[in-house]
């Protein structure tokens, strides 16, 4: 092994440890062969205190599987598996490697740093990768931050991607092997789902440039990946003390580096596994350093010395785990802090992937791993040491963890709502001017004849069809609101029907009642400033049960002015001008049933449009409920005005009774088949 070649490696005779299945190479990663030749040098050779090993976490979690049973305290240099960390499994374990889950604290600080609330997050379906969301999700719960989606894939990313879009994700924590990112990655660039407001978090173990090396198998192009990957962040173990600092060797990690490259047996074709050679010297120091521990321990509870251990002496290797739980040191690798927790405590490495040539779509290309600061979580309290002006913000504004929504209530506009209330007003008026008619000429006979007291109530009915349009549809305030009465419960003229209505109405509110609800309008959705999205709003009344109900009013309604319809052709042989209306009725009935119909059919069709609605109805009400008014009263007052009174009448058999202008009016007797007919036509 290149890195375990020079002197300070050679420390097995003195330190009294065993190496299991150290080697890197992926032809030795044999979780087999290093538990055999564990076992046969724990048999074979005289016992051992401590196993150092192994490099690979397979052969680490083989080993350490079984090594307690010896009474050992295993410590790996290399294995990062974050299955390694569980107690239960391996608890005579330690390592100086971080595992991923390790990094989850600094992703979750990251997000408080920048305020980022929501967050989604996508993993390959492997247990590795399982067991660092599952911590993450775990740190989540304890904070105000929330998880829109979790997204796992076997083999092909994509449809996991579209559904990170589908919820709007811009905040994406990964956990994948570095082939599995490069199709994640591309994916994205194929969904839209990359830009500056996408912030994708992988691992510091990937090669350099992952995102643009090895891409025959993928369907993008270097540029396109390129574009994918600005701006994502990675956050990795340091494997060298980022501070030229001197620790327990009394050597900084430039003058280890001088003396490693330098030494006689290095062997350059071992250059892919130099960033371990750091953790390696380290562990070993960690080893000795535990060892001089329990030596002191030993010696004040009064043991036996750990030259005379045997794999039957739990006591003393509870006294190494203790004192491995307590070490800490700063060595070529960084500072090392550990627990009764298998994994130590380290800085992170903090970067970013970005450039400085800018894409048309205003994309970064040429985007290279920039170191942006370090995640002390090695210090109590943990914290970031940012590189000043290391992190390059497009146009210098942190990006959201979602679209930014305000809402923005649309109103009745004045140019609309002034000209409908002024028509209403006008409306009133004339009402009111019906009304004082209807009540000074009630004893004219002409008058009398038309049923002034149902006149009177019509005229009532037209005053509250008149002022609903004064009520603002979209701007409820209260739901009282919502409970007034609308222009087809006003048609009824007959107290009986009006009262079938009213009991439908009653039954209504009792069952769903009405609510003022906030209604969002989705097809006028817009953007406003840097990713910021506006969305109107209007505030309305509903209730459960309105189709049902709304349709029982349609129907009664329906009736109501088929009856009229077949009143009025009843009637319409009936040859006294007063008593019959039957033309004016036909005519309302037709106004009313023209202008229900488009009133109702674009009720529907403009259900997202509440101003255009409110003008419609608006209209659509003040134009029948005027022409009924001027339908019905318009003829009284012109009869009124040529001084017509009842008697003015022409009898079944038409002869004329003809009108004086002073005093009452003379008689002629109508003759019927020459008889005199001496019924009273009053």
């Amino acid at each position: 092994m290149a890195w375990c070649s020079t002197e300070w490696c050679e420390v097995r005779s003195w330190l009294g440890v065993a190496l299991s299945g150290v080697r890197l190479d992926p032809g030795w990663c044999d979780p087999g062969m290093a538990t055999f030749g564990m076992v046969q040098a724990l048999h074979n050779d005289r016992p051992y205190v401590m196993l150092l090993g192994a490099g690979c976490s397979v052969c680490s979690e083989a080993t350490s599987q079984v090594s307690y049973l010896w009474n050992l305290t295993q410590f790996s240099y290399g294995s990062s598996s974050p299955t390694l960390s569980n107690r239960k499994r391996f608890p005579r374990f330690f390592r100086l490697a971080l595992p991923d889950q390790k990094l989850n604290s600094a992703r979750l600080d990251l997000m408080n740093e920048f305020s980022w609330k929501k967050v989604a997050t996508i993993n390959q379906a492997l247990e590795f990768f399982s067991a660092v969301i599952e911590d993450f999700v775990q740190s989540v719960e304890e904070t105000d931050i929330s998880i829109i989606s979790q997204e796992i894939f076997v083999n092909d990313p994509y449809q996991r991607v579209k559904n990170l879009k589908k919820h709007d994700a811009r905040i994406i924590m990964t956990a994948m092997y570095e082939d599995k990112a490069r199709q994640v990655l591309c994916a994205a660039y194929q969904l839209g789902l990359y830009g500056p407001k996408i912030i994708w978090v992988f691992v510091g173990w990937y090669s350099a440039n992952f995102w643009q090396t090895n891409l025959d198998n993928i369907d993008c192009t270097e540029e396109e990946m390129s574009a994918a990957a600005e701006g994502s962040f990675i956050t990795g173990p340091v494997y060298k003390n980022p501070v030229e600092e001197r620790g327990l060797a009394n050597i900084t990690a430039q003058e280890f580096d001088e003396r490693y490259f330098n030494y006689p047996t290095y062997n350059p074709a071992s250059k892919n596994y130099d960033f371990y050679a750091h953790q390696c010297y380290d562990h070993i120091w960690v080893a000795a350093k535990t060892l001089n521990c329990s030596i002191t321990k030993i010696h004040e509870q009064g043991l036996k010395d750990l030259d005379q251990f045997t794999y039957t002496d739990s006591d003393l290797n509870d006294v190494i785990f203790e004192c491995m739980s307590s070490t800490s040191l700063t060595g070529v690798s960084g500072r090392v802090v550990f627990s009764k927790s298998a994994d130590p405590n380290r800085v992170v490495k903090m970067e970013r992937i970005q450039g400085q040539h800018i894409y048309l779509r205003f994309f970064f290309l040429d985007g290279v791993r920039q170191p942006i600061g370090l995640y002390r979580q090695d210090q109590t309290p943990k914290y970031f040491e940012w590189i000043e002006g290391a992190i390059k913000w497009k146009d210098n504004v942190i990006p959201r963890d979602s679209t930014y929504i305000t809402m923005e209530e649309i109103k009745i506009p004045l140019t609309l709502y002034i000209p409908m209330i002024t028509l209403s007003g006008i409306g009133l008026c004339l009402t009111v001017l019906f009304f004082v008619f209807n009540i000074v000429y009630r004893n004219n006979s002409y008058v009398k004849m038309s049923s002034p007291n149902i006149n009177n109530v019509l005229l009532v009915g037209c005053v509250l069809c008149y002022s609903t349009v004064f009520f603002k549809t979209t701007e409820i305030e209260h739901a009282a609101v919502c409970q007034t009465i609308k222009d087809y419960q006003l048609l009824a003229i007959i107290c009986a029907m009006v009262g079938v209505v009213l009991c439908v109405l009653i039954i209504w509110e009792a069952v769903g009642p009405h609510t003022k609800q906030i209604k969002l309008l989705p097809k006028e959705n817009y953007m406003s400033g840097a990713d910021a999205e506006v969305h109107p709003f209007v505030r309305i009344c509903v209730s459960e049960y309105a189709s049902y109900f709304g349709w029982a009013l349609y129907i009664i309604q329906g009736s109501l002015l088929s009856f009229g319809t077949f009143l009025a052709w009843e009637t319409r042989h009936v040859k006294i001008q007063a008593l019959n209306d039957s033309h004016e009725i036909g005519l309302c009935v037709y106004n009313v049933i023209v202008l229900s119909a488009v009133g109702l059919t674009l009720s529907l069709l403009l259900t997202d449009q509440e101003v255009l609605m409110y003008g419609v109805t608006s209209g659509a009400l003040i134009l029948g409920t005027t022409m009924t008014q001027i339908v019905i009263f318009i003829p009284k007052i012109q009869a009124v005005k040529n001084n017509v009174s009842g008697n003015d009448v022409t009898n079944r058999i038409g002869t004329t009774i003809h009108p004086t202008t002073s005093g009452p009016p003379s008689q002629t007797i109508p003759t019927v088949d020459g008889q005199k007919n001496n019924d009273c036509v009053a």
